[in-house]
């Protein structure tokens, strides 16, 4: 399996880097050679066969390719390319940089009793890798919540904003219980003045 860039030239004949917006490469797949499923949020490709037969593997089937063929593949979409020809399959890909693209993705739904079950449920002692995934998680949670307030009623409202500070608020509590499950018998508070 090969992929090799092209290099563009301007009518000066001088060599550029590739184009921010528009990339060519040239693919070679031998019989039985495929690329991993993969997608790009913000760029389309067209794969384009000059020898060989090969398909692209898309969740809702698989497309075939050939000579005089194209097939697109548009941005946020899982896809594979695959030779099962017994023949090498030459071609070009062509890949449309598209800046401004990124194709949302549908995110989970959290909600307040999701966030408290978890600090609820945080152990008394906590190796490393368990604290730190305890954070992450929490972060996450709290991250999701975040957005849903913010779409739902907006952060500049006077309930939007409360109910983001009582969620940081949970959070940070939520943190320093992880730090004493992590540490335990330490005494994390700053000493008063």
């Amino acid at each position: 399996m090969k992929f090799r860039s092209w290099s563009r030239k301007d009518a000066n004949e001088e060599v550029h880097s590739p184009s921010r917006v528009v990339e060519l490469w040239e693919v070679s797949l031998q019989h039985g050679e495929e690329t991993p499923t993969h997608q790009h949020e913000s760029r389309e490709e067209l794969l384009i066969a000059l020898e060989g037969r090969g398909e692209v593997q898309k969740e809702n089937g698989a497309l075939e390719l050939f000579p005089g063929h194209v097939v697109v593949v548009p941005a946020g979409t899982p896809f594979s390319l695959l030779n099962r020809s017994g023949l090498p399959m030459r071609g070009l890909l062509v890949a449309i940089h598209r800046p401004g693209l990124v194709v949302p993705v549908e995110q989970e739904r959290v909600t307040a009793g999701e966030l408290e079950d978890m600090i609820e449920n945080i152990p008394a002692r906590l190796g490393r890798a368990q604290a730190l995934q305890a954070i992450i998680t929490l972060f996450d949670l709290a991250g999701h919540l975040s957005e849903q307030i913010e779409s739902a009623i907006g952060l500049n409202t006077e309930t939007g904003l409360r109910t983001l500070e009582a969620i940081e608020e949970q959070v940070m509590g939520a943190v320093v219980r992880i730090s004493r499950a992590y540490f335990p018998g330490v005494d994390l508070q700053p000493p008063r003045c």
